[in-house]
């Protein structure tokens, strides 16, 4: 008995396919043929088929009919013998039979679970008389089963509430929607109803997405197909084949779960339950930093390494100062610095600031004239543009250049470059006077950090400063020359960021989570919370006046084709529950304008002088949710081109060439209005169109990656801690969760809160969820009496611990006592 029991527990690892088993160990032939009986029915089926492809390969000619009729003869006999096996393996003619596909395929069983498609000539007239309308997806993250697609009338979202209503569309797909009777609506009647609605057709939809995950394996002879449970909660999970896969897979122990982190294919959505994927690639164990970073780079459509070893080819030769200085200005001489992080490589901008006699100054912006080492229709071009931006993830940037190309564009201090320059004259209330565009040459004397522009603003009067604290100076200026220009120059940025926001500008600005990194291991030794200075506000408002300015030329002078920035305004039914739910709480938002909004949040989030400073965190997160994502866009006269946070009629980018593809657009369009020569693509609105979309498309999967890396660093660090006790302010209360930012990290997190076998180290006996002076309150019991409970609303206080989750790179909060 002892050796059946091995021989059973050993049997639970074998792999078979359609033609073998293949196992981990020796087995004997009479296990073999036990394990996988011969099906008379599979074999003449097979056997069929096999001779129908054999005469459908057979060229109809005169000398091959003698073959044709040998093979027409063996095809009539095996058919005869299939249809006995039939009739003898299924008596009964009005059963269906069964074939061994069902074995080996049981996702067979679940075809047609969805509605069909409509035909796209009905859907086209349902657009078109109102029947249907058309919008992008969005899968909740919270409740995947539940989906939100843009109403046509601009109110509340419509909702698809079930798999089923989202008929295998996925997050991002353009999709036609129906919406559905009032009966199926949620909570009719009511002033918290919400229309529901159905997809009837996929408009368009991105083909073979990578999906990332782990994969669930179900080991024996009746299991072919396993499951690959996707990172992205959004996206469904797939059945893989995995019996063709060619490696082992490694199970973790006790679990179904494989130990390694898989990349499959999702090509298309067949009338099935679950897609089918295919198996691409293993990308290394689950759980670790550099696997789980290969991961979203993948499932993110991001490459490391997108150009070839050849590309330096068509970089440009080194430039020559005399031959440029023919049409280029010389702003050599002038003292010229950068003010970036001190990671920073792709040094974009530069600033200069010189007093002038009549009391005003000459302040210059200065951008890096990427436009002269990316030349048009070269593939260096193409492959910029198809990347679109840089993406900064916690440990490594990828650039949109070449790294080689970057530096050479960097506008690096103690060398000359190329730039284009914003020439103001501005007031000493930061009024503009005159401004111009050029080409120009610069020499950057100096590449300060933040932390030293703010040394300068928080030392104004200091005039001996020790050189040797700062980078080194060139071109004949001090360190004081610096210290001097900042503090001028944000003397009228202060000026110019009172003026913006007393216009009717927003700001939701957000402290971002940054981790120290052990540069051998790419693992993280602590973390902080980066928050922003004035000397972060001094190059932001200078950048945002260049940009501007720079939108407002292209305006006048393409006014067919310009490449903007658009920023919508947010919907109106999002933004009544955030500020609804704020009421609640005596927060009073006014949300009719940005400026109404920035005013009415600046009553309550007052910084370091707050009574309550962990309502600022809440309150921004609650009001940046409803917003819309800022988009490139080609300029339509027909449309507003307005910026709502901004509060500007025409915005686009302009000063990030090295990082942002679409700046390098901005900067060909302005340079052929300087030197008279069109571009001829570019007189083509649907050009910049498919760049802007495009350009969108990486923006945002960049910023999905950029936060995906922070959280992984975040568990991480904890798991390396072995957990960590902190303190959380609620965010939101639900039936069996409280979402809740955790103040140290500023980042968000679930706390599950119901008892079940899925939280079997939840501290706390029980909980309900109620209505407390109209707020949403979630009671939590501590004992089983009801005696020892905590209420839990909106800006609450908790102590939560955090660990990192076994398999993967993901937090768990729990809830914990705070006595």
């Amino acid at each position: 008995m002892d050796f059946l029991e091995d021989l059973s527990r050993q049997l639970e690892d074998i792999r078979p396919d359609d033609t073998i088993v293949r196992t981990e160990f020796p087995c004997p032939r009479s296990v073999l043929r036990y394990l996988y009986p011969r099906d008379p029915l599979n074999e003449a089926s097979k056997l069929v088929a096999k001779i129908e492809n054999g005469l459908a390969d057979i060229e109809d000619t005169p000398e091959n009919q003698s073959r044709i009729r040998t093979k027409k003869r063996l095809h009539r006999r095996q058919k005869q013998k299939l249809k006995s096996i039939i009739n003898k393996n299924n008596p009964n003619p009005n059963e269906q039979t069964r074939s061994t596909t069902a074995v080996y395929e049981p996702y067979i069983s679940q075809k047609n679970y969805y509605a069909d498609y409509m035909q796209l000539d009905d859907v086209i007239k349902g657009l078109e008389s109102g029947e249907f309308f058309e919008g992008f997806i969005r899968i909740s993250q919270k409740c995947t089963n539940e989906a939100y697609v843009p109403s046509p009338d601009k109110s509340k979202d419509i909702l698809l509430n079930s798999i089923k209503a989202r008929n295998r569309a996925l997050d991002g797909d353009k999709v036609a929607v129906r919406i559905l009777d009032k009966s199926e609506w949620r909570n009719p009647d009511t002033e918290d109803c919400q229309r529901t609605g159905e997809v009837v057709y996929i408009l368009n939809r991105k083909e073979n997405r990578v999906v990332v995950g782990t994969l669930l394996v179900d080991r024996g002879v009746l299991h072919r197909y396993s499951t690959l449970v996707p990172r992205d909660c959004r996206i469904p999970r797939l059945l893989i084949d995995t019996s063709i896969w060619p490696s082992p897979i490694h199970l973790r122990d006790g679990t179904k779960e494989s130990k390694e982190l898989f990349y499959a294919l999702l090509p298309s959505w067949e009338n099935f339950k679950l897609p089918k994927g295919i198996l691409k690639g293993v990308l290394g164990e689950s759980g670790e930093i550099n696997t789980e970073t290969e991961g979203i780079l993948i499932a993110h459509d991001i490459q490391e390494r997108p150009y070839p070893e050849d590309i330096d080819q068509y970089f440009p030769p080194q430039f020559s100062v005399e031959d440029e200085l023919k049409y280029r200005k010389d702003f050599r001489k002038h003292c010229i610095f950068s003010i970036d992080p001190p990671t920073a490589r792709d040094l974009d901008d530069a600033l200069s600031c010189v007093p002038l006699p009549n009391g005003n100054f000459e302040i210059g912006i200065h951008i890096s004239d990427v436009s002269y080492f990316v030349k048009q229709g070269t593939p260096l071009d193409e492959i910029a543009e198809k990347l679109a931006t840089s993406v900064y993830l916690t440990q490594k940037v990828y650039h949109m250049l070449p790294p080689a190309l970057t530096m050479m564009a960097s506008l690096l201090p103690g060398t000359d470059k190329l730039a284009v320059s914003i020439t103001l004259e501005m007031t000493p209330d930061a009024n503009v006077i005159s401004h111009s565009f050029s080409q120009s040459i610069i020499h950057s004397c100096a590449q300060l950090h933040y932390a030293h522009a703010q040394i300068f603003l928080e030392n104004p009067n200091k005039k001996d400063w020790d050189e040797s604290e700062f980078p080194t100076v060139y071109n004949g200026y001090t360190i004081n020359d610096c210290a001097t220009a900042v503090s001028h120059l944000h003397k009228l940025a202060a000026v110019m960021r009172e003026r913006r926001f007393s216009s009717g500008a927003l700001a939701i600005n957000q402290p971002k989570l940054s981790f120290d990194i052990d540069r051998a291991t790419c693992e993280p030794l602590s973390y902080s919370l980066y928050i922003l200075h004035e000397s972060n506000w001094l190059i932001e408002e200078f950048m945002l006046l260049a940009n501007t300015m720079v939108a407002e030329h292209l305006k006048t002078h393409f006014p067919t084709t310009a490449m903007l920035r658009n920023h919508h305004r947010p919907d109106a039914a999002p933004m009544e529950k955030a500020v609804k739910l704020l009421k609640a709480h005596g927060i009073d938002i006014d949300f009719t304008s940005a400026g109404s909004i920035h005013k009415s949040k600046a009553a309550y989030c007052k910084g370091e002088n707050s009574e309550n400073p962990h309502w600022d965190i809440i309150i921004s997160n609650i009001l940046s949710k409803p917003m819309v994502r800022a988009e490139y866009c080609v300029i339509d006269p027909d449309k507003s081109m307005s910026h709502f946070a901004l509060n500007v009629p025409y915005y686009t980018h302009f000063t990030s060439p090295i990082r942002r593809y679409p700046d390098i657009v901005v900067h060909r369009m302005l340079i052929s209005w300087l030197t008279g020569k069109p571009i001829k693509e570019y007189e083509d609105p649907e050009v910049i169109n498919k760049i802007a979309i495009n350009s969108n498309d990486k923006k945002n999967n960049a910023k999905k990656a950029s936060e995906a890396s922070a959280e992984i660093y975040a568990a991480c660090l904890i798991g390396k801690l072995g957990g960590l006790v902190v303190d959380a302010s609620v965010m939101e209360v639900k039936e069996n969760y409280f979402e809740a930012t955790v103040l140290s990290m500023n980042m968000n997190v679930r706390v599950y809160v119901n008892i079940s076998p899925q939280n079997p180290d939840l501290l706390h006996k029980g909980c309900t969820l109620s209505t407390i002076d109209n707020k949403p309150t979630l009671i939590i019991y501590w004992d089983y009496k009801g005696e020892d409970r905590q209420t839990l609303q909106l800006f609450d206080k908790v102590k939560l611990k955090l660990t990192k989750k076994e398999s993967c790179l993901k937090l768990r909060a729990i809830l914990i006592r705070d006595e």
